[in-house]
């Protein structure tokens, strides 16, 4: 079976269950975008194949060898199912969205009543009376994954470290203040640990870490995989709501996580060593990237105090 994995990283994570549940069964083979899907070359029965965002001849190619496998769209989009019929799968499951239900040779009709997203993903899956008893999200990760996290933990030279996430691809809407990161690195500091800044925000990384010791901002200096490896050997992650979050997540790290405009109910973290801060206000969540209030209240009103006082708890 060739499952055609989420484009973004969060979407992915929460399918891991999906694939976990398919690899047990058969042989898969997880299509997608290069970076989020060399995390999974570790699962059992599983070879990964590479998509190349705007490449058609390229993908066509790489779909080729499959074309008697089943294909899963774990995508709700048209481009998705052409590609698939396109390359010629014989068999070609996933929700009927996006006008392209006469691509597909089975079409699931959505879920009417709100879910988890990684819920949503396993509604497909019983719609297409495949295997989804196991519900856990699932990464275990390569040894040299571990092996090239090291190189950046040798700066911190062995002392306890905390990893701070303060980006998020979607947008404002869904990041804390970068004051407020910056004055929970502080006491972190006062309080013995070293400081890691995870992400693609190399200026907010920057913001937070200038003219304090013991903070190393490693924005844009890693690969998803050594990003993996560093949140396994954290003692927490804080993040806003974004697909670091959910790799965290995955791995089981304690962690803190912070929402704005959009909803825990449906993309929380599933992580029993989670914890979700969020405040209600009348206007959210309103899953937009950006405030049409312009106040951003959602996120300020989450104070720095309260923030530490669930990490003294947490870890």
């Amino acid at each position: 079976m060739v499952i055609r994995i989420p484009n973004w990283l969060g979407d992915a994570l929460m399918a891991t269950p999906v694939y976990y549940n398919l690899c047990k069964k058969e042989k898969i083979y997880l299509f997608g975008p290069p970076q989020i899907v060399e995390l999974f070359k570790v699962f059992p029965n599983t070879k990964i194949l590479y998509y190349e965002k705007g490449n058609t001849k390229k993908n066509i190619e790489t779909l080729a060898p499959f074309k008697n496998e089943v294909g899963l769209l774990l995508t709700n989009s048209f481009s998705s199912a052409w590609l698939f019929f396109r390359a010629g799968l014989r068999e070609r499951w996933g929700y009927a969205k996006d006008l392209r239900s006469l691509l597909l040779t089975k079409a699931v009709k959505p879920p009417h009543k709100k879910m988890h997203q990684r819920d949503y993903y396993l509604y497909l899956l019983s719609s297409l009376k495949l295997p989804n008893e196991f519900k856990e999200l699932f990464l275990p990760l390569k040894e040299e994954f571990l092996e090239s996290t090291k190189k950046f933990l040798k700066e911190l030279k062995d002392k306890p470290f905390i990893v701070l996430v303060p980006g998020a691809a979607y947008g404002p809407a869904k990041m804390w203040p970068k004051e407020y990161y910056r004055e929970l690195a502080y006491y972190l500091v006062k309080k013995g640990f070293a400081v890691v800044i995870i992400g693609g925000e190399k200026e907010v990384g920057e913001f937070i870490r200038k003219d304090l010791e013991g903070i190393y901002n490693f924005c844009g200096k890693t690969q998803l995989t050594e990003v993996a490896g560093i949140f396994s050997f954290a003692k927490a992650v804080i993040s806003n709501d974004s697909g670091l979050m959910h790799l965290a997540a995955a791995l089981k790290v304690p962690q803190i996580a912070i929402f704005g405009s959009t909803d825990p109910e449906k993309t929380g973290p599933l992580n029993e060593r989670a914890i979700v801060l969020k405040k209600e206000f009348p206007c959210s969540p309103c899953f937009k990237r950006t405030c049409k209030y312009g106040h951003y209240e959602c996120l300020k009103s989450i104070l720095p105090d309260e923030v530490i006082k669930i990490l003294e708890k947490l870890i």
